[in-house]
């Protein structure tokens, strides 16, 4: 008589050793985790690289392309992932709706303590973690809507609250509460703030809504973005708009008094870093789809070559958090060279792809990524 065992009561199957990479889920876009990958080591130079004003024609101001660009395309990434982790081209209904909702909630509420964390580092850096949680909640609402509403939610954010913003809220903030206030930063006064950086993370949402694993998407992608960023960068370099000298124009995004020096109408044309412009917005944003799109088409074929570049992007939370560990330990000495930071940058970049890439090939999932995972995981079933 032979006998049977039940499932339920068997011993359990030893868990095979499976490295991410070597075995990727089949559903995993590599050219998203390259994309984001740049995003990621892009904001290490805008931390640490001198740069100056970006001049298209001119090659040796290119290192200013990290300069708002990075955090905007990691912002757009955001929106992204979202769609990605929320159905993809479905929209979810029903009980996998209500998972969703409380999976970006669960997560936001991470994002907030960790960026409250760092903080207290107190590196000379623009966190963006708190922003980040921000734009994952407002997310939210709109994981029902199909593309060509979040397409058209993402036009009017850039083309009329973004106008509405500079001309009456900001103002309107600054004589109320003089900007500050953690609410006043978030939505209107910060580096980042989230009544203009939406646009960034609906029009990822829309993105991830498509099907990103068809070339002619993929090529949209690139044509379109090429079109915003010709746009948006094109206006501004017609209406020459400058907002004073080199360093008033370091210093205007954080200054209210940046105002007196631009001519209202003019505002809303210029399209330096963090400007927060429908100039800056469009022609940034199409810089971030152009980005992605390319990305999208030559990951699959430049798999080992960009391999690196993809582990980092599979654990952004993590190469982000211990960059600014990084420069938290380097304290003063950051400040001390008189070069242009272009050797430390090299060092940051290097040290995190090859950790990254090791990490990544042994263990899989980044650190801080296996935190927000399990903890997602563990509140979910709650």
């Amino acid at each position: 008589m032979t006998a049977t065992v039940d499932r339920a009561d068997a011993p359990p199957a030893p868990r095979r050793f499976r490295p991410a990479w070597r075995t990727p889920d089949p559903r995993r876009l590599r050219g998203v985790d390259v994309a984001r990958g740049l995003a990621v080591l892009g904001m290490f130079g805008a931390h640490l690289l001198t740069t100056d004003e970006l001049v298209w024609t001119d090659p040796s101001t290119w290192s200013g392309l990290v300069d708002g660009r990075s955090s905007i395309l990691f912002a757009t990434l955001a929106g992204v992932s979202v769609g990605l982790l929320t159905g993809r081209t479905t929209p979810p209904e029903g009980e996998a709706l209500v998972r969703a909702r409380l999976v970006l909630l669960t997560r936001a509420a991470l994002l907030l303590a960790l960026g409250g964390l760092v903080q207290l580092l107190v590196v000379p850096v623009a966190v963006i973690l708190e922003f980040y949680a921000v734009l994952v909640v407002l997310c939210i609402p709109l994981l029902r809507w199909r593309v060509r509403s979040l397409l058209a939610l993402a036009a009017g954010l850039v083309l009329v609250v973004n106008p509405l913003y500079h001309q009456v809220l900001l103002p309107w903030v600054y004589a109320d509460t003089g900007g500050g206030g953690v609410l006043g930063q978030l939505g209107f006064t910060g580096v980042y703030p989230v009544a203009t950086w939406a646009a960034f993370v609906v029009t990822g949402l829309a993105v991830g809504r498509s099907d990103l694993t068809a070339v002619r998407v993929r090529a949209t992608l690139v044509l379109v973005g090429s079109a915003l960023a010709v746009l948006g960068y094109g206006a501004a370099g017609v209406a020459q708009v400058t907002p004073g000298d080199a360093d008033e124009q370091a210093a205007f995004a954080e200054d209210p008094s940046w105002r007196d020096l631009v001519p209202p109408a003019d505002q809303l044309l210029l399209a330096l870093p963090h400007s927060n412009t429908p100039a800056e917005t469009i022609g940034s944003g199409g810089f971030a789809l152009l980005v992605l799109g390319v990305c999208l088409l030559v990951a699959d074929r430049l798999r080992w070559v960009l391999l690196p570049l993809a582990c980092v992007g599979s654990m952004p939370l993590s190469a982000y958090c211990a960059h600014l560990v990084g420069i938290a330990w380097l304290g003063e000495t950051l400040f001390d060279s008189t070069d242009d930071g272009v050797g430390l940058w090299l060092r940051f970049v290097v040290t995190t792809l090859v950790v990254c890439t090791l990490w990544a090939l042994v263990l899989g999932r980044g650190p801080l990524e296996r935190l927000v995972a399990a903890v997602t995981r563990r509140a979910v079933r709650a």
